[in-house]
């Protein structure tokens, strides 16, 4: 629910499209990294302009793609701290605390783009109804007060496994060890340790550093905001319990460094991403070394919880809450990010406008049933992507077989023809083209 299971991908490689302009429609991505990949290997392609259409299931995901977008173009922030504050909010239950002072502060500012107050050039709302907007404004103040406040996301995360294993729930970590060994290993991700998996299944804390403890609730993860009186009402933690988000930044297959963790990986190719944002030029291994002592950090596992009490401590009245920060970004004039109501989907199909619009179409895999909907907005002979079911560990072989069997027979249905030969359990992507 709350990030994708497939690696991010520069969009523009991906199609034959040489227009002066680029659409790409990307449904259900949950987590912004196609769009982050895609603006940082910009500088690889002829100068073009690119809008990303945006459509994601809930409005809790769209304003956490626009903290991540904004963490990721923001140039006043040093690049080991972006990139640390990006992998904490995208994957991790609890937050250092200068995350989470940095999640109070940004989610105040960005409040103040859902209603205009300030205006933001990369992120266009217009076509989100004003509730709608009211919404994520709503969603923003939230998490400034959450994280202020506090709230227990490790009770809700554990409410979650207790739910989820009943019986087993006391032998939870032979649990979590066989979908380690014998579903995740057995599926080709390198760097993700035993270590770090168990952890995160316990605690909810994908990605760590020796540097600083992870004690304040991360708010973002949390589902179903909805203003009430004064406050507040939520369901809780809703989201993934059994794969986690390493299977974004963190799947490099041909990396070499054994020794490298999941959270390693995962640093160096976000901070890659966010210094290429930045200059317009590659990063060399140089600069990430330059940000880490990798013969102490590498490989360091994290294996212990900070104390509760210090979790649950109060910000209330800090200076910081008080204090507004001037949000610089990146200039970046040829990017265009618009969000999309969800509802709008099957409606678009009858609207000339968008009939053949786009360059590319990038589908989640837990949206499938869309097909019918997307493949007339698509251009001829432009890719539709989809991504697989490969590292859902609930799913077993055959359930895997299934899956890719069906999306066959949908994009056939639809007019799409398979580019890949397409394999749930080997591949990531299914890559199809409209005929």
């Amino acid at each position: 629910m709350w990030w994708g299971f497939s690696p991010p991908l520069d969009l523009q490689v991906e199609v034959q499209d040489e227009s002066d302009s680029l659409e790409f429609l990307i449904v259900g991505q949950a987590d912004a990294r196609h769009l982050v990949k895609t603006i940082s290997s910009s500088y690889k392609h002829p100068k073009r302009k690119l809008k990303f259409h945006v459509v994601e299931p809930i409005l809790e995901q769209v304003s956490r793609s626009i903290l991540l977008l904004s963490t990721c173009l923001e140039k006043d922030l040093g690049l080991q701290e972006a990139t640390r504050y990006y992998l904490e909010i995208l994957g991790n239950t609890l937050l250092r605390p200068a995350t989470a002072k940095f999640v109070a502060q940004r989610a105040k500012r960005l409040a103040d783009i859902a209603t205009k107050s300030i205006e933001c050039p990369w992120l266009n709302l217009e076509l989100l109804k004003h509730k709608e907007r009211d919404r994520i404004e709503s969603i923003f103040n939230f998490w400034e007060r959450a994280i202020c406040e506090g709230i227990p996301i490790t009770e809700y995360w554990d409410r979650r496994i207790r739910k989820s294993l009943e019986t087993r729930y006391d032998y939870r970590e032979g649990v979590y060890d066989w979908d380690y060994h014998m579903v995740l290993k057995t599926r080709n991700a390198p760097n993700l340790t035993q270590q770090e998996y168990r952890f995160w299944r316990e605690n909810g804390i994908a990605f760590t550093w020796i540097e600083g403890e992870p004690i304040r609730s991360n708010p973002t993860l949390i589902s179903n905001i909805i203003p009430e009186g004064k406050g507040f009402i939520h369901y809780a933690y809703l989201g993934d319990i059994t794969s986690g988000p390493f299977f974004t930044w963190s799947l490099d297959e041909d990396c070499k460094n054994k020794k490298m963790r999941s959270t390693d990986v995962a640093e160096r190719e976000v901070m890659r991403a966010i210094f290429e944002i930045r200059n317009n030029e590659p990063m060399c291994e140089e600069t990430y070394a330059a940000h880490r002592d990798t013969s102490i950090i590498n490989g360091t596992i994290v294996i212990e919880m900070p104390s509760s009490e210090i979790e649950r401590e109060s910000w209330t009245g800090d200076k910081f809450r008080r204090h507004k920060v001037d949000l610089n970004w990146v200039d970046t004039p040829e990017i265009e990010i618009i969000f999309h109501p969800i509802a709008n989907l099957e409606r678009y199909k009858e609207k000339d406008q968008y009939l053949e619009k786009f360059s590319l179409i990038f589908l989640s895999n837990n949206m499938t049933k869309q097909i019918p909907n997307l493949v007339p907005l698509l251009k001829k002979e432009s890719p539709f992507l989809v991504e697989s079911r490969k590292f859902l560990t609930h799913l077993r072989k055959t359930n895997l077989e299934e899956y890719s069997a069906e999306l066959k027979n949908i994009a056939k249905e639809n007019g799409l023809r398979n580019l890949n030969d397409f394999d749930s359990e080997k591949q990531t992507i299914a890559r199809f083209c409209k005929t």
